[in-house]
């Protein structure tokens, strides 16, 4: 009995991709993917925003070689008109944020912590998404 040949056509109908179901297949669950991809973004853009925030609020009471240089790095990241993928004003556009009203309003809370006696300075304290505003002690 000799080997089953039919000159290469069987072995490229079967191992030829099949367009129509890869078609299908993104007709039906490319937009869901897409969806998700796109909530899945966002979230960590603003894991981003709200670690740079914390990082500008929080390191500015803790004086140190590393916290000061945390502290600038958000500073300059907050006062940065770059627009790269995970860049402030990118961050904030794609959130739905005006990023000049929030750099404003950043600056104009360490203008008030600069003023306050160390006793009232206020930051933010991210916990588990939400923000509460808490008392703290000076360094």
């Amino acid at each position: 009995m000799q080997p089953f040949n039919d000159g290469g056509n069987l072995s490229q109908l079967i191992f030829s991709p099949d367009l129509a179901s890869r078609f299908r297949y993104e007709k039906a669950y490319g937009v869901k993917q897409q969806q998700a991809d796109q909530e899945a973004l966002r979230a960590l853009m603003l894991a981003v925003l709200e670690d740079g925030i914390a990082c500008f609020q929080g390191y500015y009471f803790q004086p140190s070689r590393t916290n000061d240089k945390l502290f600038q790095e958000a500073e300059e990241w907050i006062s940065s008109k770059d627009e790269g993928v995970f860049c402030f004003n990118t961050i904030c556009e794609t959130l739905g944020l005006d990023p000049g009203r929030l750099r404003k309003g950043l600056e104009q809370w360490k203008a008030k912590q600069i003023r306050a006696p160390l006793e009232a300075r206020k930051r933010l304290i991210l916990s588990k998404g939400k923000c509460a505003g808490k008392n703290i002690e000076a360094a």
